[in-house]
């Protein structure tokens, strides 16, 4: 399948704690190789002077520093600069979800995986830029539209990844359960909730199955 992944920092740290990168990037029929990540990804998530300062864990180093040695960064020259300079003027879009955007709006194959609700509230309330919230319509998902998919086919295992990290995403843990694990129908439902919140305010944006 000729489709590319951009994925940003925020979503890629968490899936790598949860130790569902493979996972994520397979839903949609892709590999590693179809993967593009900020360049500024690996010095970000994994600093030199304390390599565990967002991993926490060398089980969740070694998984986010393995992707990151195949997974290609994204070259800022593929996007428009007339749109990457539009998209990094609105407030709440920093300069590398402002890449990841932009240059999914003009790549028409391509998926963005993101963890940054506030930039894809500020996409989507902003008249000056909604000429790309409407060339992403469809290709934008949120980490609840990932885990709504990914329980569909593998939800113990997913389950079991997040509850053993509570603390990598509060509303995905409680989703799936705090004190005990929630029934997959309670999970879908909280899932479902929080997607509709998301959608109340990105319209058609986010990625459904049918994108």
């Amino acid at each position: 399948m000729d489709r590319l992944i951009l994925l940003d920092n925020d979503a890629l740290l968490k899936l790598a704690r949860y130790g569902l990168l493979h996972e994520a990037v397979a839903l949609f029929g892709c590999t590693i190789t179809d993967v593009r990540v900020l360049a500024t990804a690996k010095y970000v998530l994994l600093p030199a002077k304390n390599r565990l300062l967002l991993c926490e864990d060398e089980g969740s180093y070694y998984r986010l520093a393995t992707f990151l040695k195949i997974a290609k960064p994204l070259d800022s020259r593929s996007a428009d600069p007339e749109l990457l300079d539009a998209m990094s003027a609105v407030q709440n879009i920093d300069t590398g979800e402002a890449l990841l955007l932009a240059v999914g709006a003009t790549a028409r194959n391509t998926l963005v995986i993101t963890g940054d609700k506030r930039s894809l509230a500020a996409l989507c309330s902003h008249e000056s830029i909604a000429h790309l919230a409407n060339a992403l319509a469809g290709r934008v998902v949120s980490m609840e539209v990932l885990f709504s998919c990914l329980v569909k086919d593998q939800f113990t295992y997913v389950q079991e990844c997040v509850r053993a990290k509570p603390d990598v995403d509060k509303a995905l843990n409680i989703a799936f359960g705090v004190t005990i694990p929630a029934t997959y129908e309670s999970v879908q439902e909280a899932l479902a909730s929080y997607v509709k919140h998301l959608c109340a305010v990105t319209g058609n944006l986010l990625y459904t199955t049918s994108s």
